[in-house]
Parts: C-alpha cells; structure tokens; sequence
C-alpha cells in the first residue's frame, strides 16, 4: 500500500488508542468533505447535520475495527459516512436531492473549506476518465445512494449489466489512481 500521509497515521494512531484528539485532528482535516457529502446527499441541511454528527459518531464507535491495510482512513471514514447518509435516507424513504452531480458532487462548500486531503484532489478527472455508462453507475451508486437493483431499473438495463460496470468502473479507478500516485 502507499505511503499514508503523516496526519493519517497520528489520527490512527490516537484512534487505535481511543483518544479523543483523534476526533478533533478528523473534524480539522477531514470535517468539510465529509459535512460536504452529507450536504450533496441529504435533503436538508438539517438531516445533513444530523447525520454527520452519527457519522462522526460511529467512527468513533468503530475506530478499534479500522484496517489500515484494507483502506485508507479517508476512505473508511467516506464509506461510514456514505452509509449513514443512505440509513437516514432509507429510514425516512426519500432520495436524496441532488440534480447536477458535476456540479456539486466533487466540490465542497466555499464556508465548509478546509485542507482537502489528497485522496479527495483529482476525483473528477479520474471519474472523467471512465466510460460514461459506466461513470453514471458509480454516481447513483455512491452519490445518490442507489441500490444496484433500483439502478437497474432506472437505467432500464439487466442487474448483471449494472454490476459488471461497477465491478469494471471501480477497478478502473484503482488502476488509474495508482498509476497516478506511483503504485
């Protein structure tokens, strides 16, 4: 795996041994693209700070069953985040209301600006890299919080047909992105 940045390894570290400076270093360094997608996925700023307050939450809960060899922290924190925004979702049957993915997917509120961490730069250009069909999988997927099977149906195409593209689209992702980072 890649060399993790320096913050990374302090935040796991203090996680690993439960200390609650490891809350305030994710809230510093990670807190505005985490905030960020609960905005982009919930319906109201409101449920978006709910939910990243139960996000917040359970990575503390969780910390102890973090594996840095299995992802970086950015991404485990982005997944438990994701997930807390589809509960929340899903618990009160509403989709989230997003029109223009490219246009606020990718980008953080101007007030919620911080020091995005690298996994975050470049996002876009690799997503653009994908085949469109392909692309538009993993955006209702991972940014609209679609269920393979509900994608299916609005895409109007086979379930098997929506799981190879996001089986293919993620793969491709990891190829490009380790290329790019020297891997």
């Amino acid at each position: 795996m890649s060399k993790r940045p320096p913050i990374e390894v302090k935040i796991v570290d203090l996680l690993q041994d439960g200390k609650q400076e490891a809350m305030s270093l994710i809230y510093d360094n990670y807190g505005a693209v985490l905030f960020g997608l609960c905005v982009r996925m919930m319906p109201s700023r409101e449920d978006a700070e709910e939910v990243f307050q139960e996000a917040m939450i359970k990575i503390w809960r969780y910390a102890q069953s973090y594996d840095a060899d299995k992802a970086r922290l950015y991404t485990w924190m982005m997944n438990i985040t994701r997930n807390a925004c589809i509960d929340q979702i899903r618990k009160n049957d509403r989709r989230p209301q997003i029109q223009d993915v490219e246009t606020h997917v990718y980008k953080v509120d101007a007030a919620h600006h911080s020091n995005l961490p690298v996994d975050h730069i470049g996002l876009e250009k690799e997503l653009e890299k994908l085949r469109p069909e392909d692309r538009r999988v993993l955006e209702l997927a991972y940014f609209q919080g679609f269920t393979q099977g509900e994608i299916a149906k609005k895409l109007n195409v086979p379930l098997g047909t929506v799981k190879t593209r996001a089986r293919k689209a993620i793969s491709e992702l990891k190829r490009f992105l380790a290329r790019d980072i020297g891997s």
